[in-house]
């Protein structure tokens, strides 16, 4: 954990960054003598099988929440997929048990990662984001009319953007001196190669909060940008040139937040990396490449 000033005399406030979900395909040579394996195997809770066509005929779940999927049907091809989140290995039993698995992978391929950026003892119930192209936007409210979460992206693009009070449901349990958490969370797939892994999600991204308008700002444009931070919604509606000239406005009435997440990425980068490294070295092992070494 980096704990950050945030300068002017304020207190140390502590941001964070970790990979919430990993998804991967791989291929496995012996399907039969790896099912096997996981029938006894006390890290397996359950197994179930489907006959539907275009589904993987083995579902499995592990007692972390884990999930394996076989696919037998396809010969030749990528036939497993896992999904976990690394987090939940911290246990010696749980992370050698899921290093077991992927030993008998060859050549895996990450599918989906998330990245979250969790920021503790911020009130950032006024943040806004934008993106550099256009991607559909949705905003919900809790019951009491405060933010509760903001997505951004489709479950079909290579990017999706979850901010969401974490706290919301831990409020209780937070530090009286961080009564705060919210977390912003980057869901990657569609990747290009290995190297595009961990590439910045968050560059090109704008984090905003209020701060004050200029004196100088006309009634109607304050009404209107006031308007917007409570519908958000209603940008989509608004001509081209409306809409740049008040996004100009709303920058200017703005402060970015500090730190800003691609900063924070940064930062966690290579610790993120080394996470995933070792969690796949049995199946790397795997490799020629690995071998000649």
């Amino acid at each position: 954990m980096y704990f950050l000033d945030m300068g002017g005399g304020k207190k140390l406030k502590d941001v964070t960054c970790s990979i919430d979900r990993v998804s991967a395909l791989a291929y496995i040579s012996d399907l039969s003598y790896f099912s096997k394996s996981l029938e006894l195997n006390p890290y397996i809770e359950t197994i179930y099988r489907s006959t539907r066509q275009g589904d993987y005929d083995t579902n499995i779940k592990c007692v972390d929440g884990s999930f394996i999927q076989i696919n037998s049907r396809e010969k030749g091809e990528e036939n497993v997929r896992v999904d976990f989140n690394p987090n939940t290995l911290h246990g010696r039993d749980t992370f050698v048990e899921m290093q077991k698995i992927i030993a008998f992978m060859k050549h895996p391929r990450m599918t989906g990662i998330d990245f979250a950026i969790d920021y503790h003892g911020y009130d950032l119930s006024s943040l806004s984001i934008s993106t550099p192209r256009s991607m559909k936007k949705a905003v919900y409210y809790a019951p009491s009319d405060k933010l509760e979460s903001i997505t951004i992206g489709s479950g079909n693009g290579d990017k999706r953007i979850n901010f969401y009070d974490k706290g919301y449901k831990e409020r209780k349990f937070l530090p009286k001196n961080h009564p705060h958490w919210w977390r912003i969370e980057m869901q990657r797939s569609r990747f290009k190669n290995e190297e595009d892994y961990f590439t910045n999600p968050f560059e090109g991204m704008t984090f905003t909060l209020p701060a004050s308008f200029p004196p100088d700002m006309k009634a109607a444009d304050k009404a209107m940008l006031i308007g917007l931070q409570q519908q958000p919604e209603l940008w989509s509606e608004l001509g081209r040139k409306v809409k740049e000239r008040l996004r100009d406005l709303h920058i200017q009435a703005s402060t970015s937040l500090d730190p800003h997440p691609a900063d924070v990425f940064e930062l966690y980068k290579e610790d993120l990396q080394r996470q995933i490294h070792e969690v796949f070295i049995p199946a790397l092992q795997n490799s020629l490449f690995y071998k000649a070494l």
